[in-house]
Order: structure tokens, then sequence, then C-alpha cells
């Protein structure tokens, strides 16, 4: 049994930090050691981070500092560092790219008998605020002291007091961040990736800490959720936050409480519901869920959800099926309501494309005088419009230029009605403004709609009357006619004697009107 050291006080034992590595004339003597007989600490836990910026800096300035070593108790040609590691990394990148006068490395050799422990924990508590440490080498500065000190006790050393607060004094910590850290160095997954991005200061603190809280495996999904979600960032786990990791964990206890009405809880039915949470929560972090506030028959998405219970997959695909019959009657249903509109769309392009080739006029020619010059339809297209084989629809714009819909069409007539008179006579074609249909009894005279779209066209699509002008000699004249489809010729009447003179244009009339 070790003999025990009474009277050991930890502060005095660390203040004596300053008294190391003194030769014997009291001042500490430098010797220059080749790099490849410097070997490594193998309880360094401290990360080899900033290599690049170091050796620039040792190239430039030199290094200003030299390393702590200690002879290697297997081997007396070697000494192990205590303090360095960084700027012996550096320096061994250097040597590897030529500068071979700095591989002997300036170096103070400890000659302080005593514990080794000790030794170790008084240069822990010197380098402990060298430089800025992230939380995880802190943790692992707490438990290599932690080690040390229970190894001090074994040795023959007592410690009044909690070894906590000896290891808060040592590594200069409150108690409360020393037990926090403990939480965070206990509970986080060993196994995941949570461990390596909290080592590599890639977790934030606070996040580690309400992780810690969770089991390994929910630890372990987050983790894998993250990471493979579409991520701005792409910074692994930096930018997991506290509060999304609150936010699952407080959404999933919910649903660990969430009863069934089948037997049982409804996590065990639905293990959909889990994972979907934890993807909505890392999606947003102010999305709504419901699925851990009620039943899946309950919710307002069942008919979509992929995350739903087995025992209600019967009920979605039968809500799908009927969405689906649902929407192909809707699509019925509108599409005979838009019919009409088409029909009147496909018969203003027949009406185009007659009275195109009638005039010998080329689809550029038509287009050019309507003032388009850019996003002209090809003559096949617009061929196409004309026969009724292109696909139409109520949007399908006319052949009068820019942006020319049905709805332009009917706003200019829909005027030309309110008013009574007629589309010429509103656009300034002529001065007559001759109404759209004459006293009751008489026959319409010159009519508005028919007569403009009718113009210049001389065979009527089918047989029967029609109120028509005539060209005879220069003299215009009106004249109800009969339009003989198998002649192919203008009568006076049915069965009538034949017109000589061009047909200016034609109304057509009731089939009754010829019995006069």
């Amino acid at each position: 049994m070790a003999e025990k050291k009474t009277g050991f006080n930890l502060a005095e034992a660390l203040a004596g930090v300053s008294k190391l590595d003194t030769g014997a004339s009291g001042r500490e003597q430098i010797e220059y050691i080749d790099i490849d007989r410097i070997d490594d600490d193998p309880n360094n836990f401290y990360e080899l981070s900033g290599l690049g910026e170091l050796a620039a800096n040792i190239e430039l300035c030199g290094l200003q500092q030299p390393i702590r070593v200690r002879t290697n108790p297997d081997d007396a040609s070697r000494v192990i560092i205590v303090s360095g590691h960084r700027r012996r990394a550096a320096i061994r990148q250097l040597v590897a790219d030529g500068r071979d006068d700095l591989r002997e490395i300036p170096c103070i050799r400890e000659r302080t008998d005593g514990s080794a422990a000790l030794q170790e924990l008084r240069l822990i508590y010197a380098n402990s605020d060298t430089r800025k440490l992230t939380s995880a080498e802190i943790s692992k500065q707490a438990e290599r002291v932690e080690a040390l000190l229970y190894q001090l006790k074994e040795e023959g050393y007592e410690f009044p007091g909690r070894m906590r607060d000896h290891v808060a004094e040592a590594c200069k910590l409150s108690k409360t961040k020393l037990a926090r850290l403990k939480v965070i160095r206990d509970g986080l997954s060993k196994s995941g990736q949570i461990k390596k991005a909290w080592e590599k200061g890639e977790l934030s603190e606070s996040t580690a800490y309400r992780l810690a809280h969770m089991p390994a495996e929910l630890q372990d999904e987050i983790a894998c959720a993250y990471t493979h979600r579409k991520s701005y960032y792409g910074h692994g786990l930096t930018y997991l936050s506290e509060r999304v990791v609150a936010d699952i964990d407080a959404e999933l206890k919910k649903l660990r409480k969430l009863p069934c009405d089948l037997g049982g809880k409804c996590m065990e039915l639905a293990q959909g519901k889990h994972d979907h949470i934890i993807e909505q929560r890392l999606a947003s972090s102010y999305s709504y869920i419901a699925c851990g506030e009620k039943c899946c028959e309950d919710c307002t998405e069942l008919a979509t959800c992929k995350h739903v219970c087995p025992n209600l997959r019967a009920t979605q695909d039968k809500m799908k099926s009927d969405k689906r019959a649902a929407q192909k009657a809707a699509r019925q249903q509108q599409a005979e309501a838009d019919r009409p509109i088409i029909n009147e769309i496909i018969r203003l392009w027949d009406r185009f494309g007659k009275a195109r080739a009638e005039a010998g006029r080329s689809v550029e020619d038509c287009y050019s005088a309507a003032g388009v010059k850019y996003g002209v339809p090809d003559e096949d297209e617009v061929m196409r419009l004309e026969c009724g084989e292109a696909k139409y629809a109520t949007n399908t714009k006319l052949p009068y230029g820019y942006s020319c819909y049905l709805d332009d069409i009917h706003r200019f007539t829909r005027v030309a009605d309110l008013l009574g008179v007629s589309l010429d006579y509103l656009l300034g074609r002529t001065d007559n403004p001759n109404v759209t249909t004459g006293p009751a009894g008489d026959p319409p005279v010159e009519g508005r709609l028919p007569l403009v779209f009718t113009h210049g066209m001389n065979r009527p699509p089918k047989a029967g009357p029609y109120y028509c002008k005539f060209d005879c000699d220069g003299t215009t004249l009106r004249q109800q006619a009969w339009w003989d489809s198998a002649l192919n010729a203008w009568l006076f009447k049915r069965h009538g004697t034949k017109i000589d003179a061009k047909c200016l244009s034609w109304f057509p009339l009731p089939e009754d009107a010829d019995e006069a």
C-alpha cells in the first residue's frame, strides 16, 4: 500500500509550475534536438489545427518558443513532447518542403524529479489558456486531469473534498461547466457522426448538450437525416441548432404518449411518423407537424401522406381513388364548359384560313399587315390551326397580332352590341352606323358580325337563303338570294334564275325566308 502523503495542497502544487524545467543554475537550458528524435506524447488530446498558418509564421519569424520535452524512458537517445505538438508538426511540414535548416529544434528538457502524473498535471494547468480550446478539447482536458488526480491518489496523495472540485480548479472551469461537459462526454453516441462532429468542433456545445440527453439511436437518426438532406450550407452538423433538436425531442415525446384505438402506442404502429417528424423539423423549425398531435385518421393530409399508419393504408388508397375519379370528372366538366369557346376559336381560325386562301395571301403577308415582327408562328403551325388539326385551348391565340385572344374579340363585339352599331362603324371603317337588325318583320340590313366575317367570301358553307350585297358593274345592290351549293351559284330564289353579279358579302337568313 502506498504511503499516504498528507498535507498535499493542489493549488500550491500547481503554482509550482514556474519552478519546472530549471537546471542547476536556476535557468532553463535550451538544447537543439533533431526532429526525427522527437516523438509525440501518446496522451496528447489536443487537435493539431491551423498548421498551415503556424508553419508560415515560423518560416517568416522563426520558432519563438522552444518545445518542452522529456527523456523517453524506453530510449534515452529520444525525447517525448510535453508541450509543442503543433509547433513540431508545423516544422515537419517545412522540413518536408526543403527547409533542412529547421531540422534541429530548440527544446527545453524537463529535469524535475517527482511524479510524472504531477508533472503532466502542472503542464496542463500552465498550458490550459495558451490557445483557444474547443469544448471537446476542454472536455478531454478535464477527463485527463481527473485521471491524473486519481493516479496521484493511488500514489498516496490525499485530496480533501470532492474530486470534481479539484478537477474544476485544475482546469480553471466552473463546476457547472465541468458537469455540463461530463454530460456531453458521457451522453453522446459513441458510434455515430455526432461524437466525431463534437470532437472536431463542428457541433455547438448547446446542441451537443441537448443531444446528450437523447437515446444514442435517436442521435444517430438525426445525424444521418441531417447530413443526407440537401443543405444550402453544406457543412456537416455545424448548423444543426439546439432549437431544432429540442423541437424533435418534444414532438417525439408527444408521439410516444399518443394512444392507438387498436391498442398499444401510435409510435409502435406508425414508425413512419417518427421519421417524418425528424425530416420535417430538420427542413423547417417553424412548420406545423400534425404527426405528434393526432391519429392519422383525423389528419387532413391522410390522402397524400407517405408516412400513414399501416392500418389506414386501405382507407388512404380509397381516398386516392376517389380523388382521381373526382379530378377526372372535374376535367370532363371543364372540357364541356370550354368546348363552346374552343369551337368559336376553331371557327375564327377556319374563317381566317378561308379568307387567306381566297385572297391568295401568305402567312407572312397577314402577320406583316398586323404589324407582327417577332414570334410569328411558322406556316405549318398556322395551317394546322386553320384546318382544325392543332391542339386548341381556351387561351389559344388568334391570328390578329400580339396577344390577341377570344376575349379581346368579345370585348369589341359587346361594345358594338350595346351601342347597336357595326364593328366597321365602331372601328372607323365606315360612316354608316347600321344597326344589327331592322324593324320587326324586315330583313336585317348590313349586319354587324356576319358581314364582318364573311366580307369578300362568295361561297357560303351551305345552301339556303341569304341577305347579300352584290357588285353590279360598280353599283352596290342589296338583295335577298339563294345559294345553290350544287350549282355553286347565287339564284334570285330557290330554283330561280342565276345572278350574274359578284357577291360582296352575305348574311344567313331563316330557312323559311325564301317562301315569300
